[in-house]
């Protein structure tokens, strides 16, 4: 069982071995599995807030968005990486709603880890045949050189701790924003104020096997779909729902999706 090979205590760092409904370590702390599907690893004592992490309005806006298949192209392009790499074990590291990793977890030992309680409730629901763990990615409850590829996809970039789990030769498949992503909305939103995104590249001492783009453009019809891409990003909280009610009158829009993704192995 996958648990019994790589989760550890967050408490005491002894090994977590699962029976029946709780994870154990050898210490005795004790972690229940959830009626949802998923264990909560995250100490009270590591918690900044009371509900640390991405909000149930950004988590639902953003799985409704996602289901209805407009980052599709990224979807299949991350697995077809996946494929190539062939991983024993994988780890969704910021995993949101397990998108990306959802069709993945039928093939590979998943473990999906998101410090929101509300995006590891939709990935629990969506990925049955992954772990998925509320946990922090800056402390992560697993040995030491256990993950053969990291899925890191729009989510913190915690380097020193990817390389304590990461295998020898480990990959870390990286996707962040290019500088096109979703100009349109961002000059919606906030006109001539509108600021446009620089390539940051946080992992510079990993050898690069693969950089690549995706870029493509879509025209959203649906006022539902425009309100859950609005709401799914930063934008929302940082200025832009104080205009959530003329963002009910777009009738649509023209969106540019713009992605670059990295494979990177550890040297």
């Amino acid at each position: 069982m996958l648990s019994e090979e790589i989760l550890i205590c967050p408490k005491c760092h002894e090994k977590l071995k699962r029976t029946g409904k709780s994870f154990f370590c050898k210490s005795g702390h004790c972690y229940d599995i959830s009626k949802n599907n998923y264990v909560n690893l995250l100490l009270c004592n590591k918690k900044k807030s009371k509900s640390p992490g991405d909000d149930k309005i950004m988590i639902s806006a953003r799985n409704n968005f996602l289901e209805k298949g407009y980052f599709e192209k990224l979807r299949k392009t991350i697995e077809e990486i996946v494929e190539n790499e062939k991983p024993t074990y994988m780890l969704d590291a910021g995993c949101g709603t397990g998108y990306y990793s959802h069709n993945l977890g039928q093939k590979y030992n998943i473990v999906a880890i998101d410090i929101s309680k509300e995006a590891i409730h939709f990935t629990a629901k969506n990925n049955k045949n992954s772990l998925s763990i509320v946990s922090s990615i800056y402390e992560l409850p697993l040995k030491d050189c256990c993950i053969d590829l990291i899925l890191n996809i729009f989510a913190p970039k915690p380097k020193d701790e990817f390389k304590r789990v990461l295998k020898n030769n480990g990959v870390i498949v990286e996707v962040v924003p290019g500088k096109e992503h979703l100009k349109e909305l961002k000059e919606l939103m906030f006109g001539n104020d509108a600021v446009f995104n620089k390539e940051k590249f946080a992992f510079n001492d990993f050898k690069i096997k693969v950089s690549k783009k995706l870029n493509y453009s879509v025209k959203i019809i649906e006022n539902d779909d425009i309100i859950n891409l609005i709401k799914m990003t930063p934008y929302y909280y940082t200025g832009g729902r104080k205009n959530e009610v003329s963002f009910n009158q777009i009738k649509s829009i023209n969106v540019t999706f713009d992605f670059i993704i990295n494979v990177l192995e550890k040297v």
